[in-house]
């Protein structure tokens, strides 16, 4: 789930003046490439904190790094509760409250299933039926215990993993616009691989933002999106699989079959102002089809725009 899936590519279409102050970056971080550009500071200093927290922040959730929390963690799977700080702990808790919302469409105890596939990773592979049955077991959720006093995190049995791929990036995303704001920066573009934040706006107007159409180059957008002080993130498969006997294999997997997820969607996109919900929305949102999608988009309050196999377009525009 750590989903490179998203897949919202910034268009600018407005021109920027010579005379405001500009400055941006992009660096590899969060295992994709992250952009930011400040409007009205030219201060290196404030960019440069701005990765330098991504890069902390990597360090701490990536289960892949075997000094973070999230692999201090799984490293103790059935065997003991492992004290996080706080805010790591609050991270993980709202992953399992929108599990059990979700009944586990979106599941942060996926870790041993995107092991197996390794879909984006040089490991990546279409696994037998009997190791997919082997894993199953290990992804239930419900075998988590947050203890809110110790501010520890136990999972019960021996190999389950958090995956947090669907939501760390979200997290981030609100982080550096929360850093931003305190150092006075009002006017932001933040990309983390296309869970995008629009701060503020652009020349007094809305920025204007671009949803990539799968499968065609770069500056191809199948829908536009005005946005001012919000976030825009989208999932779909169609940015990390692989081909296996002439049959595509996306990287959003279900946790109840074991393989990727059956959807009739390609590109799922939640819009609103809380990164880490939209993060988690847009995955269980694709994985869910239109139907239940647009009821998702529905019962959080945020505007889902969802583009079909057959290449309809539904734009809940938050109702």
């Amino acid at each position: 789930m750590r989903k490179l899936l998203v897949i919202a590519l910034l268009v600018l279409l407005l021109l920027i003046s010579c005379s405001e102050k500009t400055i941006s970056d992009s660096r590899f971080v969060l295992g994709t490439l992250c952009y930011i550009e400040l409007h009205g500071t030219d201060d290196d200093e404030i960019l440069q904190g701005a990765f330098s927290l991504l890069y902390d922040i990597d360090s701490r959730i990536s289960r892949y790094d075997e000094g973070s929390y999230i692999a201090k963690i799984n490293s103790n799977a059935g065997i003991s509760p492992v004290a996080v700080p706080d805010d790591i702990y609050n991270l993980i808790k709202r992953t399992l409250e929108f599990a059990e919302d979700t009944d586990g469409i979106f599941n942060p105890a996926i870790g041993p299933l995107s092991a197996l596939w390794g879909i984006g990773t040089e490991s990546q592979h279409l696994p037998s039926e009997e190791e997919i049955q082997a894993v199953l077991p290990l992804l239930d959720w419900r075998n988590i215990t947050l203890d809110d006093e110790a501010m520890t995190v136990y999972l019960h049995i021996l190999g389950m993993a958090l995956d947090l791929g669907g939501a760390g990036k979200g997290w981030a995303s609100d982080l550096v616009r929360d850093y931003l704001l305190e150092e006075g920066v009002e006017n932001a573009l933040i990309n983390l691989g296309g869970n995008i934040v629009a701060m503020g706006r652009i020349e007094g107007r809305p920025w204007t933002i671009g949803i990539q159409t799968p499968g065609e180059p770069s500056g191809a957008y199948f829908e536009r999106v005005s946005a001012e002080d919000e976030s825009i993130v989208t999932s779909g498969g169609y940015q990390r699989y692989f081909v296996s006997n002439g049959k595509t294999y996306h990287h959003i997997l279900s946790s109840s079959t074991g393989y990727p997820a059956e959807t009739d969607l390609i590109s799922a996109t939640a819009i609103g102002d809380d990164g880490l919900l939209l993060d988690m929305l847009s995955t269980a949102m694709f994985a869910s089809g239109s139907d239940e999608a647009a009821a998702l988009a529905g019962k959080y309050g945020i505007r889902a725009i969802l583009l079909t196999d057959d290449l309809s377009i539904i734009d809940t525009s938050g109702t």
